[in-house]
C-alpha cells in the first residue's frame, strides 16, 4: 500500500548552509534504497517534505528527520494512505541553484518554478498540490502564488 507523509520544520539553530548538502545527498542515497519518492523545500530556514513509499519506510525515514539535531519545530502535516505518487522521482526545491555545486544541480530545481500557478513542479495531486502551494505562500520573499 503506497502512503504519503508530509512534514515541515525549522532549521535549527546551528543549521549551515553546508548542511543543505549533506541532506541532499544523504536523502537521495537513503529514499532510493527505500524506494521512497518526494520533494523537499528548503526556503528561509523552513523545510518543507512530502515523502511517498512504503508505510513502514516512511515511518523510519520520519523517526531519522526527526531525532535530526539540524532539524527543529517538526510537525506532521499528513499521514496517510495514496492512490499514486505525487512525485514519482525524489527532488528537491532550493532558491538559489547556481550556488550549489555543479555535481549536485541535478537533484535540485529552483524554488521559483514552484510557484506559478499550474505549475506542475507542485505535484500531479491536487491535494498536495494545495499543501506546496500554502507552505509557498508563508515563504515572505516569494512572488504570490494564489
Amino acid at each position: 500500500m503506497l502512503s504519503r507523509l508530509v512534514y515541515m520544520s525549522n532549521a535549527a539553530a546551528n543549521f549551515k548552509a553546508d548542511d543543505v548538502l549533506q541532506i541532499l545527498d544523504t536523502s537521495r542515497r537513503n529514499n532510493a534504497a527505500a524506494a521512497l519518492s518526494g520533494v523537499l523545500i528548503f526556503h528561509e530556514r523552513r523545510f518543507f517534505q512530502v515523502l511517498e513509499g512504503d508505510r513502514h519506510a516512511l515511518v523510519t525515514c520520519f523517526n531519522r528527520i526527526a531525532r535530526d539535531k539540524r532539524h527543529a519545530n517538526t510537525v506532521v502535516l499528513e499521514s496517510g494512505d495514496a492512490q499514486a505518487r505525487a512525485f514519482g522521482n525524489w527532488r528537491m526545491a532550493y532558491a538559489r541553484v547556481e550556488e550549489l555545486p555543479p555535481e549536485c544541480r541535478h537533484a535540485v530545481f529552483s524554488l521559483y518554478d514552484m510557484v506559478p500557478r499550474n505549475s506542475e513542479d507542485r505535484g500531479n495531486d491536487e491535494a498536495v498540490r494545495l499543501r506546496v502551494r500554502d507552505f509557498l505562500a508563508s515563504c515572505h520573499n516569494l512572488m504570490a502564488t494564489a
